[in-house]
């Protein structure tokens, strides 16, 4: 499984994954950057309540970003690929499609569960010393803000990781890469949307249902892909 694995960051470059992660670290940040400064300081309503709204709203732009990036990543590994029969070309080799198929659903799982982990870090990370110097979020950051964070953010990177794969079980339909990039972001839509301060996502059990789902139903699309005609 390892093998298969590297042998696929080997067929997509490193550069489309690393440097895409890069990107999307730069965008996050920029957005937030805007937010944070036109929306706290003197303004009546600032966007940020405290430190532990900030935290949130951070975790949920990262796990919306990932998770419709990862629906483009599983675009090119596994939709393309079907489409354009590559797939079953592949499938003529003596490797269990199982065991393919596998490896390139666990890249993308552990794809989106580390940039989550690492971009919540980051950012986290960059707007508590912004706002150590700034003050513009009112109230103190204290250690038990941090923990229940980072509990928080560590299940939900899980959960993101998990829904990652659920616009597949769409797009393999019709092997169709629009399709799986718009189920992404109407899960996102669903998921992390923000009304009076209240997302799904706060609710932890709904995301960790969904990342179940899109495990279990992964699984059950591919269960018998070693026996199946795929030209």
């Amino acid at each position: 499984m390892l093998h298969l694995i590297k042998l696929e960051f080997k067929k997509w470059s490193k550069r489309s994954f690393v440097g895409g992660a890069f990107m999307a670290h730069g965008i996050m940040a920029a957005f937030l950057l805007l937010i944070y400064f036109t929306e706290g300081g003197m303004v009546e309503e600032q966007i940020f309540v405290d430190h532990s709204d900030m935290l949130s709203v951070i975790d949920t732009i990262v796990r919306a970003t990932f998770i419709i990036y990862s629906s483009a990543i599983l675009s090119r590994l596994i939709i393309s690929e079907f489409r354009d029969k590559t797939m079953a070309l592949l499938f003529t080799y003596p490797i269990s499609r199982t065991k393919l198929i596998s490896a390139k659903l666990t890249m993308v799982f552990v794809w989106t569960l580390l940039n989550v982990i690492i971009a919540n870090v980051l950012l986290s990370t960059m707007f508590i010393v912004i706002d150590s110097q700034l003050n513009y979020i009112p109230g103190d950051l204290t250690s038990k803000v941090l923990y229940e964070h980072a509990i928080l953010a560590l299940m939900n990177a899980v959960a993101a990781a998990g829904m990652s794969l659920l616009p597949l079980i769409v797009g393999m339909r019709k092997k169709s890469v629009p399709a799986t990039i718009m189920s992404s972001i109407f899960i996102v839509a669903i998921v992390c949307s923000n009304n009076g301060g209240f997302t799904l996502s706060s609710i932890i059990a709904i995301p960790l249902s969904l990342a179940a789902a899109g495990l279990i139903l992964t699984y059950l699309s591919f269960r018998k892909i070693d026996y199946v005609d795929v030209s």
